[in-house]
């Protein structure tokens, strides 16, 4: 059974039905859609209520965190500003609603203040060690400081998404049992299929991260592509797919049961 640790379907609002019905066709056991801000929360658990295999991850994205207008990959987000420790005690009251915490982490490529999303950071960390949840944690152009944190918790269960970090950073993070989902761009970039290759097929889940980075340059994600995900890595392990689909389903169950 295919798993998707990572999705968005908030924003696939015209043809959500079509889009869940096409990942159950695939073999999709699981699709954890994340939130980056209050009002995604809230959506991510009502998409959760309404299909059987959509799952909650209810997070605290750093750049809505400190009330940011980014312009990233050909979006104009004009973030409302949140109180972090109301929306932290949100998350807190709605633990028993969601599998995982994120997506979470640091982004120093389109936000300066560096000390406030560590501050902000330090706080989603010591929730997640008390309410004892799995961590699914975004980090871009942060990825040692964003291991130096997390070395330093308590946290065991944690889900790198997307990981830009390099070859180094993914041993030490591989090390710590940390482990890593890999989008389905990897059909397109070096950079994850070499992390496929180094990192043990027990530390690798899939993800899409969709609408975003597509396996076909200039068309829409979907959370049936990680079937073809779980196929590269089956090649770059010299693995059939069948037994690499059933490890990286057994690194999910062993996470989020």
């Amino acid at each position: 059974m295919y798993v998707d640790v990572h999705a968005h379907l908030d924003m696939f609002s015209k043809d959500l039905d079509q889009v869940i019905k096409r990942a159950k066709e695939k073999g999709v056991f699981s699709i954890l859609t994340s939130g980056v801000n209050h009002s995604t929360n809230l959506k991510a658990l009502e998409i959760s209520k309404k299909y059987d295999i959509v799952n909650t991850s209810l997070g605290l994205y750093p750049i809505d965190a400190l009330a940011k207008e980014v312009e990233s990959e050909g979006l104009t987000r004009d973030v409302q500003p949140i109180n972090v420790d109301e929306e932290l005690e949100f998350i807190k009251k709605n633990k028993d609603k969601c599998l995982a915490i994120g997506e979470v982490g640091l982004d120093y490529a389109y936000c300066e203040d560096r000390f406030g999303q560590k501050e902000v950071f330090s706080k989603v960390i010591s929730l997640v060690e008390k309410i004892n949840k799995p961590i699914i944690v975004h980090t871009r152009k942060a990825e040692k400081d964003c291991v130096d944190l997390l070395e330093s918790s308590r946290l065991k269960k944690v889900v790198l998404h997307c990981f830009g970090g390099n070859m180094k950073l993914v041993k030490r993070a591989e090390d710590l049992g940390f482990y890593f989902s890999i989008p389905s761009i990897i059909l397109r970039l070096e950079h994850f299929q070499t992390i496929s290759e180094r990192v043990s097929l027990n530390n690798l889940l899939t993800e899409t991260d969709c609408p975003y980075l597509s396996p076909v340059a200039g068309e829409r994600n979907e959370p049936m592509n990680v079937v073809l995900t779980v196929k590269k890595i089956s090649e770059i392990k010299n693995l059939t797919e069948d037994e690499t689909k059933k490890i990286i389903f057994m690194n999910y169950k062993r996470i989020f049961s």
